[in-house]
């Protein structure tokens, strides 16, 4: 019995070194991502600047044909970029024809996704859920 309980003690000795190791390994890993997550985002920032001041350029004027806004920014650790959703307004500004969504990558420019919510003046619900569930799983860890 005496064997038992030192082996036993040892054991659970040699289990917790592991853990407390482990645990500690762990969460310096997750701090060390975070901090890489928040410089990210940060560099996401610059890039808001420079699309709104391009949007704003491309939307100058009394009748646009063509408006376009951002709705927001984000660091992507799927695509490990910043990526943003904007709008596209077609037609005149007091009567919108068209309206698509975008999901861009700031770095390229390329579109990844895209869905049209208002077509020849009606609201389509189903495609703008869609296009906001696809945007989702870039944002997502």
């Amino acid at each position: 019995m005496n064997k038992i309980t030192r082996y036993g003690g040892s054991l659970l000795i040699i289990i917790l070194i592991i853990s407390i190791y482990y645990n500690f390994k762990f969460s310096n890993s997750l701090t060390k991502i975070q901090e890489e997550s928040f410089e990210k985002k940060q560099e996401c920032a610059i890039y808001k600047k420079q699309i709104e001041d391009k949007f704003e350029r491309n939307n100058s004027g009394d009748i646009a044909i063509e408006y376009y806004y951002l709705d927001r920014i984000f660091y992507s650790p799927i695509e490990d970029s910043c990526l943003y959703v904007y709008s596209g307004q077609f037609g005149l500004k007091a009567t919108e024809r068209y309206r698509v969504l975008y999901l861009a990558d700031a770095l390229s420019g390329d579109i990844i996704t895209q869905a049209t919510v208002i077509k020849e003046g009606k609201f389509m619900y189903d495609e703008e859920n869609g296009f906001n569930q696809r945007v989702k799983t870039y944002e997502s860890i």
